[in-house]
Parts: structure tokens; sequence; C-alpha cells
């Protein structure tokens, strides 16, 4: 059979996914729900036959590929890399590897469909994060700083974009609430080890504010990827540009305070060539790259941990990330002894 573009002639609920991909079996007729992950225009061994359409379709359980032999260039016309569609297909074999034959597809509205279906979510939860987050905002007792929060904050688009968006898209809080998770175990590092000195309101707002460039720099909808203007700009220049316009809606915002911040989130990274348009100068600086680090690299262990529990073992391969093993040790809480 031919492949037949639809945009309503499927018999599956918008909202409903259907199989996981973690389910599909050689054999099976499917009708599901999945994001683009990859898209791909291939050219037939032989070349009067043309083009056929290679895709990458995932959700939460995994990624399977997908071909679409008939009518390529229709088909890919239809939608793009992120979006959500729902296709008809057969799940057979190539190679030892699962794969769908598809034979018609539907762009799905983006609005229509769980972003949970295809990236995990926070194991925290998000009525609880939310609790915690007007909590800390609620405690800042600097005037400007508190303004500028609740002016943030309490813009409805920004605001739903932010206690959902991923903090990254691999490596650490890679899932939906974890940049809010991320801010908030941030500024938990940073109340336990400030310096009696340092500006606790600053830091406090620092710590909710150094990545929010990050609801531009990914879509966590549909495959979940980078935007053009994440890759293009990245998530602290957007940042940086996104509190400055909020700095400058207030009156009278003291320009020192306002300098401090700003550099805050530049230098959060605290080196020029890990991302860093200037390295930390400030002791409060120090302490949120710090704080930032810190989050990032216990998650990464976390994750790895996470894995090896998976698998039943003890150790986790080499991960070039951390740039070492994990041990995860039995759960008695004795370490093994030395012989001689």
């Amino acid at each position: 059979m031919g492949t037949v573009w639809l945009r309503a002639a499927l018999m599956t609920a918008a909202g409903t996914a259907g199989p996981r991909v973690c389910d599909l079996q050689a054999g099976q007729s499917i009708e599901g729900v999945f994001g683009v992950a990859g898209k791909r225009l291939r050219s037939f061994r032989d070349p009067s036959k043309g083009q056929y359409l290679e895709l990458d379709l995932r959700d939460v359980t995994g990624v399977i590929p997908g071909r679409v032999w008939d009518n390529a260039d229709e088909v890919a016309a239809g939608f793009d890399v992120g979006d959500v569609v729902r296709v008809r297909a057969e799940v057979t074999q190539y190679r030892e590897q699962d794969q769908l034959v598809i034979t018609a597809v539907e762009t799905l509205a983006m609005d229509k469909v769980p972003p949970e279906q295809f990236i995990p979510a926070s194991p925290r939860s998000l009525e609880d994060m939310e609790r915690e987050l007007w909590s800390r905002i609620e405690s800042v007792r600097d005037p400007h700083l508190s303004q500028l929060l609740l002016d943030l904050f309490g813009r409805a688009e920004f605001y739903k974009d932010f206690i959902m968006a991923p903090a990254a898209k691999r490596i650490h809080h890679s899932y939906l609430s974890g940049l809010l998770e991320h801010s908030l175990q941030i500024v938990s590092v940073l109340e336990v080890s400030m310096g009696a000195d340092m500006n606790r309101d600053l830091l406090v707002a620092g710590g909710l504010l150094h990545d929010v460039g990050k609801v531009e720099e990914f879509s966590w909808r549909g495959a979940g990827d980078y935007t053009d203007r994440g890759r293009l700009i990245g998530h602290v220049v957007m940042g940086f540009c996104r509190v400055r316009e909020a700095i400058r809606r207030i009156e009278e915002f003291p320009p020192n305070l306002g300098l401090h911040l700003e550099h805050l989130i530049l230098s959060h990274h605290g080196r020029q060539e890990y991302g860093a348009p200037v390295v930390p100068q400030t002791q409060e600086a120090v302490a949120l790259h710090h704080a930032d680090l810190y989050s990032g690299k216990v998650a990464q262990v976390m994750s790895v941990s996470e894995g090896v529990r998976d698998s039943e073992g003890r150790w986790s391969g080499y991960d070039p990330v951390l740039g070492r093993f994990i041990w995860v040790p039995e759960d008695d809480g004795a370490l093994p002894r030395e012989t001689t």
C-alpha cells in the first residue's frame, strides 16, 4: 500500500499515545504518537526509484527508526524535526533491529500531547517545588530584588516555561522541571555555605535566575532539542538579556546591584572555555559558580549510579563526561575491607 499523507483521518484520538517504543514487537500493526528526533531523505540504490524518508521517532522509553518508502518528498514536507506525529505503521526487523514501515503520517499540535510522553519528569513533586520556589522568592527582603523576582516569575508564560523546562538536553537534570529542581538545589547549597558577609538576597536571586535563558534554549515538546536561538546565542547570553530587560523595567534599581546580578549570570559557568563570557570576580559569583557545579556534577553521578542499579551491577562503565568509573556500593552501608 502506498504512503498516504493524512491530516485528520487517523483513528486514534489526539491525546492517545498508542504503544510505547519499548513495547513494540516485530509483526505488530500499530498506530502511535511519537516525536520526530531525526528526518532524512535518502536515495534508493536504484536511482530510478527516487528517494525514501528515514525517520528517528521517539517517546519517553526510547527511539525507533522509521521508513517511508513511497511519496517521500510529499510526506517529508509535512513536518519538521521536533514535531509530534501520529503514524500508522508495521513493526518489522532489519538486521536484527526493529523499525517502523510507515504507511500514514499526521502532524499533531504540540499542545494536544503532554510533554511527559516524550521526556521523563523530575522525581520531585512539581507542587512541592513550586511551593519552595515561592518561599524562596518571598524570603528576599531587598525591595529591588524582590520586585525583580516578582516581575519575572509573575509573568504567566515565562513561569509556565520555567517550571516545565529541563536544565539540559542531557548530562544533568535533563527532564521536565529539571531547571526548577536545579535552581532550587543551588539556592539550598548557597544558603548553607555562604559567608557571613555575602549578600544573601543577591545569591538567592542569582541562584533562581542564573539559568533562565534555558526556557528559550531548549524545546521540550515533541522530540526535544535545542532551539535555533539556543544554538546560535546560548542560555547565558539570553538569560542576561532577559534579566537586564527586567531590571530596566524597575524604577531606581541600584546600578551596582544590577551590575552585580548581571555578572553572576554571565560568570556562573566559571571559565570562558566552559561558556562563561567572563570569569567570576566577586565572592558571590564564585559561590554561585561552585554551587552550580556541585548541583550538576552530583546529578550526573546520580544518573550514572541509577543506571548501574538498573543493571544490578556495582560499577559503571567509564563515563567520558565525568572522566571516571562510578562505584555503587551494597545497600548495607558497609565498605569492603582491605585484605592483606
